[in-house]
């Protein structure tokens, strides 16, 4: 009950699988008056916490592809980064694999939607609000 924000999206490779992910943050208040303001009339609340749920953005491209879209392509952007999250293109990972070539060393990251090298023509071609 009340505020929930989410924070931007990041890299997520400390355990499998590796994807992106966000978190949904929800403040904690004492006294828990809820949205309700009657139910503690005159009382200052404080926030004294917040609880933070992670969730792992994998499953989007899975769902999104399920969607019957009679020939059509959906995808999803963050709007605040410009990064690319998720398509209806099931087989496209949503961020890049990147090996040093010196090191052999892998690391990734997120897709710039409207990076020159970002390869589904369909997101890149619809991106030019970013």
């Amino acid at each position: 009950e009340g505020d929930v924000t989410f924070s931007r999206v990041f890299m997520w490779d400390i355990n499998k699988p590796v994807t992106l992910k966000t978190h949904g943050i929800i403040p904690i208040f004492y006294p828990q008056c809820g949205v309700d303001k009657s139910r503690c009339l005159g009382i200052q609340q404080k926030r004294v916490g917040a609880w933070v749920v992670g969730f792992k953005l994998h499953f989007l491209s899975q769902y999104l592809s399920s969607l019957q879209l009679k020939g059509g392509f959906i995808f999803y952007v963050e709007r605040e980064t410009g990064n690319f999250i998720a398509s209806s293109d099931a087989k496209f990972d949503s961020f890049r694999t990147i090996v040093d070539d010196t090191t052999k060393e892998v690391s990734y990251a997120p897709y710039e939607a409207n990076a020159t090298d970002f390869p589904l023509t369909e997101v890149k071609s619809r991106v030019h609000w970013l």
